[in-house]
């Protein structure tokens, strides 16, 4: 793929080759701030009242965030197979408190969240098709919770990953952003998978690995970034090499909540305002979701139908004739997630330090 110019909205290859690529990302024309300010104008004026989430306090000691409190906001939905690491990983981290809305899971992921300290837990008598994929919920907890903070805004099968998250905590990576003047954090979201077949990515969920020690590898090339609507989105990985899908690999699940952040006039994949999401990638978000379980799961969520398109993205994938426990998603440029310095080397996000 032959690379532009960002700023006029064509695709660049991704990861950047140059550490100066990042610059030329966050570059974005006068036409897409344009754009960006009227689509946010017109949906503030389209938008009607706020959906009542019907939040119902489940366990938990709901009690207002402390001033260095690191929250968390996550939906989750039968995910009992890895949720104490989910849990684990980002205490690691440094998150203080879990806001959690569980969204009518029957696999025991309700009981293994159940009066857990630092979780509030919530249920809802709506499902997350109607309340417009979780955006009210997101933005019902922000006003709950308050806003003029940091948060992180995550699903259960979603792990942060930025530069030297090893040794380093979220307040150590939001400092990073404050001093450039970056307000979210956009990550791209890689999917790992087994190195074999996905039988053989069986996770048991005992403290002694993470998800993605078992799902260990990624794509290592086949994606593009490009300036879209709700802000710049990398494309590719497995789901469109195999597949034929072309999903939007971006989040911002790292983001500094005021009056003006919802979801509601953005995306699950870029909350609002919009025009704040066209900043370089600077963390990555590894997806769990290809692993021993997943024809299992996904049949489940094609059922639910709350994914985007009705879980036609899903669809697909169980209805390829080579999809099943035996089927191996990795290839030639399979890589294996050994670090966030080789993510860095490799072009896969910026490190912001190297700025200061």
């Amino acid at each position: 793929m032959q690379k532009t110019k960002s700023g006029a909205g064509f695709p660049v290859r991704y990861p950047v080759k140059h550490a100066s690529d990042w610059h030329g990302i966050k570059s974005i024309s006068f036409v897409r701030k344009a754009k960006a300010h009227f689509q946010h104008a017109k949906w503030t004026m389209s938008l009607g009242a706020r959906t009542d989430p019907r939040l119902v306090k489940h366990s938990g000691h709901f009690k207002p965030l402390a001033s260095d409190d690191i929250p968390a906001i996550c939906i989750i939905r039968n995910a009992n197979g890895y949720i104490r690491s989910f849990l684990r990983y980002y205490r690691m981290l440094g998150v203080t408190r879990f806001i959690i809305i569980d969204d009518r899971s029957v696999d025991g992921t309700t009981s293994a969240l159940s009066n857990i300290a630092d979780v509030d837990l919530y249920t809802s008598h709506i499902e997350y098709k109607d309340t417009n994929r979780g955006k009210d919920w997101r933005d019902a907890f922000f006003d709950m919770y308050g806003r003029n903070r940091w948060y992180l805004s995550l699903d259960a099968d979603e792990f942060l990953v930025f530069p030297g998250y090893e040794k380093r905590s979220i307040r150590d990576f939001i400092r990073d952003l404050e001093i450039v003047g970056i307000d979210r954090s956009h990550s791209a979201m890689l999917d790992v998978y087994p190195p074999g077949p996905l039988r053989t990515g069986n996770f048991v969920d005992d403290g002694s690995k993470w998800p993605f020690d078992v799902s260990s590898h990624f794509d290592g090339d086949g994606y593009s970034i490009k300036a879209e609507r709700y802000g710049n989105a990398v494309r590719g990985g497995p789901r469109q090499r195999l597949f034929g899908r072309d999903m939007r690999l971006s989040k911002f699940p790292l983001l500094w909540v005021d009056g003006k952040t919802d979801y509601r006039r953005g995306s699950i994949h870029g909350p609002g305002p919009c025009i704040r999401n066209f900043v370089p990638v600077t963390s990555i978000l590894l997806h769990y979701r290809f692993s021993s379980r997943s024809v299992e799961e996904f049949r489940k969520i094609v059922e639910v139908g709350g994914h985007a398109g009705g879980g036609a993205h899903y669809s697909a994938i169980l209805n390829s004739p080579e999809f099943s426990e035996d089927f191996s998603l990795a290839y030639g440029g399979s890589l294996p997630f050994v670090g966030s310095q080789d993510l860095v080397d490799r072009g896969f996000m910026m490190d912001l330090r190297y700025l200061f």
